[in-house]
């Protein structure tokens, strides 16, 4: 990876120099997801494997969100931890329909790569399904694409039994 990204004119980029617990423009994320895309040969589902793996290695995340027994109460602090760990855009819990089990959320004022998209449905997976009981089905799915609509927001659909 770190060659592909130096390929890309990125000469000073090594992963060693990463740190975990560091502030990174959420376009180096981007640029992470498709030099692996290249690296590796990787298509979007294994993208979105990658977004599902992240919240299972990352400490923080597993002490942020596993406290949240129900998805509801996590809804409400969704735009807070996106306030707090990114600086662009923000999110908004659009609808939480609980007899339907369904939530949509939207990220405004984010450009995402459609490549970024599919990790981060992997990844709002992972964290909500925290919330859900052993065996439930959550899924999360991308309904608007900035990048291929031209609007300022990404569209998530969640759906949960």
């Amino acid at each position: 990876i770190e060659e592909q990204v130096r390929l890309w004119g990125a000469k000073n980029f090594a992963m060693k120099n990463i740190k975990s617990t560091a502030w990174y423009p959420i376009g180096q994320a981007a640029i992470f997801v498709l030099a692996s895309m290249e690296v590796f040969r990787w298509d979007n589902n294994e993208i979105r494997k990658m977004g599902e793996n992240a919240p299972k290695v990352s400490l923080v995340v597993k002490l942020l969100f596993k406290p949240f027994v129900n998805i509801e109460k996590l809804a409400k602090e969704i735009p807070s931890f996106w306030r707090k760990n990114y600086t662009i855009g923000w999110v908004e819990v659009a609808k939480i329909d609980m007899d339907k089990k369904e939530m949509i959320l939207k990220y405004h004022d984010c450009y995402f790569h459609p490549a970024l998209c599919h990790f981060l449905e992997g990844y709002a997976e992972k964290i909500l399904q925290f919330t859900r009981p052993q065996g439930s089905v959550l899924t999360v799915k991308e309904i608007e694409c900035s990048f291929n609509s031209h609007k300022n927001c990404e569209v998530f659909q969640v759906n949960w039994t």
